[in-house]
Order: C-alpha cells, then structure tokens, then sequence
C-alpha cells in the first residue's frame, strides 16, 4: 500500500450516543492503533474497541463532551532480516518502507508538539525547560494573585456600595432628625426665645424673639428732708408698647410713674418713668426695684 497521508491522529468529540469512528490513516497493524480519552482534564487509555471496515468501534459510547483521540503508533523497529542473494519482494520491501514513512510521520507529529529554538539559538533542553517551567510558575501565581486582587476588589467595591448606601441612610435620618430640632439660629422654632441679654450690678434685660422685652433693676435717691424725683431711663427702650411696670421700694418714699405707686402700672413712656424719694431721717438713700415688660 501507499501512505497517502500525512496526519497520524485524530481528534472526536462524543455525544454519549456515538460509538463508530472513522480512521482517516493508513496503519499495518491493529496493535499499532492507541485510543484515548479526556474529560475535565483527566486522560484515560480506552482499550474497549474493534476495527471494523477501517472504522474503530467501542463497546461504550464515549461521553458526552469526551475527547477522544485515535492515534497511530508504530514501533521503532525493522524486524526483516535480509540476506544476500535472497529474492527481494515487492511487498516485503513496500511494508518496510511504509513502516519507515509511518515512524518518520510519528516522530514529526511529535516534534511539531515539542519546543524548539531557532535554528541560530544553541539553547540546550536543559537549560529552556527550567526556564519555560519557571515561566509558567510566574504565570500561574500572576493568575493567581490576579483572581486575590479581584476578589479583594470587588469585596472593596461591595463595602464601599454597603457604606453609601448606610451612609445615605444616615443621611436620610440625621436630616428627618435635624427636622425636628432647632436651627443654629434657632429660626425654626415655633416658641419665643431669648435672642438678646444684658446684666450688670444695677440692671439687666432679656430680649426674645417675637419682640418681647423684659428688664428691670435698683435705683437709688439721696433726699433730704423733702421729696427728691428721678427719672430712671429704661436700658432697652421698648419700640412698640410698654405692657407692665412694677415697682417695690426701700424706706420711706411715695412714687409716682406717671400715676406709678400701685404695684403693677401700664405706663405710656416707652423709655423709662420717674418717681419721688422722701428722706425717712433714718438713711440718706431711698431706692426702687423695677420690673418692665412690653414689645
């Protein structure tokens, strides 16, 4: 026979249903046919098949996604003893050449999966193996610190998404909070409250938010044997209305704040009132405490 073809292997996919194969090369023996089979990366030599009219026929159908991988090897051998002035046979001589063409197929198929240099490289094997393996190790671990730093990443990512939305949600509560609570300049409070304050030894006031005032303090008069009047001015004038002044006096005196002397009077001065001391012939000095308040 002719070896026509070059190739001295083939490749299948099974289905799980599938047990024929063609043999698209030529072989001299049904031993020199090896078969084997890989599925998730674990390879395994099927030996549970026949020929059958130049096809391989398996007991079992290969799995489904199996790859199965039909090859021919022959052996490096020339087992035809030749002997001098012994008739040669054409198809002795044939066999062994195709036996021949077949080993050089083998070994070709074989090379052309192996790594090579170029041709002016003298790299021996044993110096680009080590280095090929090392690079496939570096490979690796780059792959592998890789898939680490994804992971890393994306746990970072999913803390970050937590934290903006927690902190969304924090913000969405301290603003409901602060809803409830007053402004810094307390501008959002429904209820008056004290925007303005004074004291001193003689007098004070308070000045509230909705126009409100309230004041008050001691005022003192040296009188002799008559009556002394004082005019005590107000250390908040009121703009709008004077409500309320009330008076309470020390000794011996009688006041008048434009009718003042009753305990609590609505007055019409709006920057202060006056009243009278008389000397008691106790002490020299007559006072006054006062409280008022109005807008």
């Amino acid at each position: 026979m002719t070896v026509s073809s070059q190739t001295n292997k083939v490749i299948y996919i099974g289905n799980g249903v599938a047990k024929e194969f063609a043999i698209p090369f030529s072989f001299l023996e049904q031993e020199h046919i090896k078969v084997r089979q890989k599925k998730n990366d674990i390879q395994t030599e099927r030996t549970d098949w026949t020929v059958k009219n130049g096809n391989l026929v398996f007991a079992v159908a290969p799995e489904s996604g199996a790859e199965i991988a039909i090859v021919r090897e022959v052996p490096l051998t020339q087992e035809t003893d030749y002997r001098d002035n012994e008739i040669l046979h054409a198809e002795t001589l044939e066999r062994n050449f195709d036996k021949l063409t077949m080993q050089v197929q083998q070994l070709a198929e074989k090379q052309d999966r192996a790594v090579t240099v170029d041709i002016f490289d003298d790299t021996q094997a044993a110096e680009l193996i080590p280095s090929i393996r090392k690079a496939v190790s570096d490979c690796q671990t780059a792959v592998e610190t890789t898939a680490v730093n994804a992971q890393t990443a994306t746990a970072c990512a999913d803390a970050a998404a937590t934290s903006a939305t927690n902190s969304a949600a924090s913000k969405t509560n301290t603003a409901a909070m602060l809803g409830t609570k007053a402004d810094v300049d307390l501008s959002n409070c429904s209820r008056p409250y004290v925007t303005e304050t004074y004291k001193s030894d003689t007098g004070w006031y308070r000045v509230w938010s909705d126009g409100w005032i309230e004041q008050g303090g001691n005022q003192y008069g040296n009188g002799m044997a008559y009556v002394l009047t004082h005019y005590v001015s107000f250390l908040k004038p009121f703009p709008q209305k004077l409500a309320t002044l009330s008076l309470a006096f020390g000794g011996y005196s009688s006041a008048t704040a434009y009718n003042a002397g009753i305990a609590s009077e609505t007055i019409p001065s709006l920057s202060g009132f006056q009243f009278n001391g008389c000397h008691n012939g106790e002490s020299d000095r007559n006072a006054v405490s006062w409280y008022a308040c109005g807008y």
